[in-house]
């Protein structure tokens, strides 16, 4: 009986380095994951966390975006200035104006990949907003992660806001 139990203790320990190892080195598709922040459709799964003008999308937001005092392409390259300088991340995927990205964040000890899909919108009068939408790839929650992200993310643009 004895044998069995560490047997299936084995088990479950390869199965779980297997998924870990998986997890870690898994490819990030642009095809899949770089994604329209204004057309998301998102899941039922609370490992989300979105940022948006409320009357731009159809999906429910988490936080109403700010409007900033400045141009969608200028705002994108601030923000792509404070996001690059961010542990574990890198770009995945950008248009040509650089208003919409993706990047790949990974947790800090599993390594586990987020991501991260960013437009900045065009507004009258030489303004701008954000979408953000900012999802883990495994796993049912997030531990408040998404959120706490983007929080900080924004913070990071906050003297630039109406």
């Amino acid at each position: 009986m004895q044998r069995m139990a560490i047997y299936l203790v084995l088990a479950v320990l390869l199965m779980i380095g297997v998924f870990y190892v998986r997890a870690v080195t898994s490819s990030h598709d642009p095809s899949v994951w770089h994604v329209d922040p204004l057309t998301i459709e998102r899941p039922a799964s609370p490992n989300t966390y979105f940022v948006a003008p409320q009357a731009m999308v159809e999906a429910g937001v988490d936080l109403e975006a700010p409007i900033y005092g400045a141009p969608a392409t200028i705002m994108a390259t601030a923000f792509d200035d404070y996001v690059l300088t961010q542990p574990n991340i890198i770009p995945l995927s950008q248009s040509v104006d650089g208003t919409w990205v993706t990047y790949v964040q990974r947790t800090p000890t599993l390594k586990m990949p987020d991501y991260i899909s960013v437009r900045f919108i065009e507004l009258e009068e030489g303004k701008s907003t954000i979408a953000i939408y900012s999802r883990s790839r495994y796993g049912y929650g997030d531990m408040g992660v998404n959120k706490a992200r983007v929080d900080m993310w924004l913070l990071s643009l906050s003297s630039f806001e109406e």
